[in-house]
């Protein structure tokens, strides 16, 4: 059997397979954290919007009570009767 002299020594395939082996994991943690954090960036904006929503439908409730009683308030002055 003779050694190929363009093969690298075992020692630096194995060193070389580490670096590749920890920059897998590194890219896999690093996807694992944007997940997350893309995860998370959602639920506040769900919450956000939630709360926005209800604001909205809120606010148009209010305002739909008060133009009524304005309303209300306005034909019992001007015709002089209840409704």
């Amino acid at each position: 059997m003779t050694d190929d002299p363009q093969k690298a020594p075992l020692g630096e395939q194995i060193k070389s397979a580490g670096v590749l082996a920890g920059f897998a994991a590194w890219a896999l943690a690093m996807g694992a954290m944007g997940l997350v954090f893309l995860l998370f960036l959602s639920l506040f904006l769900f919450v956000v919007g939630a709360v926005l929503y209800v604001a909205w439908q809120v606010s148009w409730a209010i305002g739909l009570g008060v133009t009524l009683i304005l309303l209300c308030l306005l034909g019992l002055f001007r015709t002089g009767e209840k409704n």
